[in-house]
C-alpha cells in the first residue's frame, strides 16, 4: 500500500474504539461506521456503558462485519497482535485490576 505525504503526518489506525454517550451515539452508529472503512479502519469497537457491552466489527470486502456483541466474555483485537481482554474488565473496577495485572 501506498501512502499519501497527508497519510505520512496523520496514518490511519487500525484499530478505533468509541465509547457512546447519548450525544455521540448517533454519529458513532452513522457517520464513523460509514467513514472509517472508507478510509481502511480494520477493526472499530463500540463499548455501551449503558448496557455494559461492547461490539466487535471487523472490515471484511471494504465493509464492517459484527464479529461480536457481548457484556461478558474476552475480546482479542484483529489488530493489536496479542491484545485480549475481558469485557467485564472495561465496565467493572475489579475485573480491570485483574486484567491489568495479567497483562
Amino acid at each position: 500500500m501506498m501512502f499519501t505525504a497527508d497519510q505520512t503526518l496523520f496514518p490511519t489506525p487500525d484499530l478505533v474504539v468509541e465509547v457512546l454517550s447519548t450525544s455521540t451515539e448517533a454519529r458513532d452508529r452513522g457517520v464513523k461506521f460509514d467513514d472509517y472503512p472508507a478510509h481502511g479502519i480494520e477493526e472499530y469497537w463500540i463499548i455501551d456503558p449503558e448496557n455494559e457491552t461492547l461490539e466487535q466489527y471487523h472490515l471484511i470486502d471494504e465493509e464492517y462485519k459484527l464479529i461480536l456483541k457481548a457484556p461478558n466474555i474476552d475480546v482479542s483485537s484483529f489488530t493489536v497482535a496479542g491484545f485480549q481482554i475481558p469485557i467485564r474488565a472495561i465496565f467493572d473496577d475489579t475485573e480491570n485490576l485483574k486484567a491489568i495485572q495479567n497483562l
